[in-house]
């Protein structure tokens, strides 16, 4: 019974990681509420923006004819709001396998493990809560970011962040 239990929540948690992946139409695990913390590391350590909310909503898809060869598996777009800000929104779309393979998280994804929205300045992934991630190629300058939460982002020249989702017990 109790390894039943165990196996349940680890379903549980996994499962909306898997469900995203899936098909964007029955399950939109990224919609919603979320408080947006910067990681302190060298970069942003010096001016640390103060935390804000950010709200993930559905956007319409993007036109078919417009989109490049990769197909429908790219049509789906969400937007990035600040809560309270009169500014439009970022339109975000799905990584491209051409990301994936250039951040060297290819196995990563093939293995469902992480999915990433892209806004061409930023982008952010959602993966299991405390995995590590790694940026760059092998060596001195390779960096690694702890996804606490498990979605996580990186703003150009501004730094990595975390997303917390709001309204969750």
């Amino acid at each position: 019974m109790r390894r039943s239990a165990v196996g349940l929540v680890c379903a549980l948690s996994f499962g909306p990681l898997g469900a995203a992946a899936a098909t964007p139409q029955q399950v939109d695990a990224w919609s919603g509420a979320y408080r947006l913390e910067w990681i302190k590391g060298e970069r942003t350590a010096r001016a640390m923006p103060a935390p804000s909310d950010v709200t993930i909503q559905r956007a319409p898809d993007a036109d078919a004819d417009k989109v490049p060869a990769e197909g429908e598996s790219n049509l789906p777009r969400w937007t990035v709001t600040e809560t309270g800000s009169t500014k439009e929104g970022a339109t975000v779309r799905r990584f491209r396998p051409r990301e994936y393979e250039d951040w060297g998280w290819a196995d990563l994804h093939a293995a469902g493990r992480i999915e990433c929205l892209d806004a061409s300045h930023m982008f952010m992934c959602r993966t299991a809560p405390g995995t590590t991630i790694t940026f760059g190629p092998e060596g001195p300058n390779r960096e690694t970011l702890l996804a606490q939460t498990g979605v996580f982002g990186v703003v150009l020249h501004a730094g990595a962040f975390q997303l917390k989702k709001l309204g969750k017990k």
